[in-house]
């Protein structure tokens, strides 16, 4: 059997094969626990009023679009500021709780945990915007009046 020495505070330690195992056994834990903890905090931050749940896949090319086009702006819109954006990945405890997402990015406008209507693909920008205003209109969104100019 294998042994290597350490030292700890001040007196030597023997490892073999069942500490490094041990020790292999709570780096993958601690691993695991960072691709767990990013979607358990994403569940708690999906309280009651309307929300945009954005489904997607890590290294979705549609997504990294979306996020270019809409995404840097959204947050300011009078959209996303009556239904904030919480962004998901698919297979995340709070994306399960919805119908079944086959494609990505999928966007879900649910008010009160209660799914109102779903976006599935992103075909632009202007697709986006016309095809959201009604789901969020249902979902209680009143645009504001356009201001009048002088």
């Amino acid at each position: 059997m294998t042994h290597f020495r350490l030292r700890t505070a001040g007196r030597p330690v023997v490892g073999s094969l069942v500490g490094r195992l041990v020790a292999l056994a709570v780096l993958i834990a601690i691993a695991a626990a960072h691709h767990v903890l990013p979607a358990a905090a994403a569940e708690a931050r999906v309280p009651s009023g309307a929300r945009l749940l954005m489904i997607a896949d890590v290294g979705c090319p549609y997504c990294a679009r979306w996020e270019r086009e809409v995404g840097v702006a959204y947050d300011r819109s009078d959209e996303g500021r009556f239904a904030p954006i919480v962004r998901l990945q698919r297979g995340a405890g709070e994306a399960k709780r919805y119908s079944r997402v086959l494609y990505s990015p999928t966007f879900i406008v649910v008010r009160d945990g209660v799914e109102v209507g779903r976006l599935v693909g992103y075909p632009g920008a202007d697709f986006f915007w016309g095809m959201l205003a009604p789901i969020l209109e249902k979902a209680g969104y009143r645009a504001p009046a356009p201001a009048i100019g002088r």
